[in-house]
């Protein structure tokens, strides 16, 4: 969840990533980009609008002395700078919102929009990290989480489990802004998105 801490993707893990010394050029892509060294995207195929979900029956959790437990939905904008860089190692990014529903507290997005960035490492696999604020409200507290900091890895759909690819964070250690009430010394946060559409990783 870039999400309850600012997912960042949408927007990060199950699996281990290469190191960042081996980035490579970072696009998104809506159909398969065939195989070899170097997977480019085919021209008109760039994902330009990115839509991500939690799924049914596994909702995103902040972990702490309160379980907070959400859907997530992230709907996002690759910007212009995203699209056009060919540089190895730049991040790719991801202007958009995320909306909180169903959840067991009060939760919502309170930045004016959450940032996520993505930055590839090898075939099928990023590095995702973002930035954006959220309120959480529940029992007594009322704090706001910061998404900064959190990293999580994405998979396309021919390496991830899920059929349209994913983004994963586990028992990412959040961190809590200034003010509030009652808020937890500590709190981790577990999620998992999924495109609606399949979005392969390439170059």
């Amino acid at each position: 969840m870039f999400g309850l801490a600012a997912m960042a993707a949408l927007m990060a893990m199950a699996f281990a990533g290469a190191g960042s010394a081996m980035a490579e050029s970072t696009a998104l892509c809506d159909t398969m980009p065939g195989s070899g060294e170097h997977e480019v995207c085919p021209a008109g195929h760039l994902v330009k609008h990115v839509h991500e979900v939690t799924l049914e029956s596994k909702l995103a959790k902040l972990l702490s002395s309160v379980e907070v437990e959400c859907d997530v939905l992230f709907l996002g904008d690759v910007t212009t700078e995203g699209l056009l860089s060919k540089a190895a190692g730049a991040w790719l990014t991801i202007v958009g919102k995320f909306t909180y529903t169903n959840c067991n507290c009060e939760v919502k997005e309170t930045s004016a929009s959450s940032t996520i960035e993505v930055l590839k490492l090898g075939h099928e696999l990023a590095d995702v990290k973002g930035k954006g604020v959220v309120l959480v409200i529940c029992i007594g507290i009322n704090c706001e989480f910061t998404g900064e900091g959190l990293l999580g890895h994405a998979l396309g759909p021919l390496l991830a489990e899920e059929t349209n690819g994913e983004v994963r964070l586990e028992e990412q250690e959040t961190k809590k802004l200034a003010g509030g009430f009652l808020c937890p010394k500590t709190a981790k946060l577990d999620i998992l998105t999924t495109p609606l559409s399949p979005t392969y990783i390439t170059e």
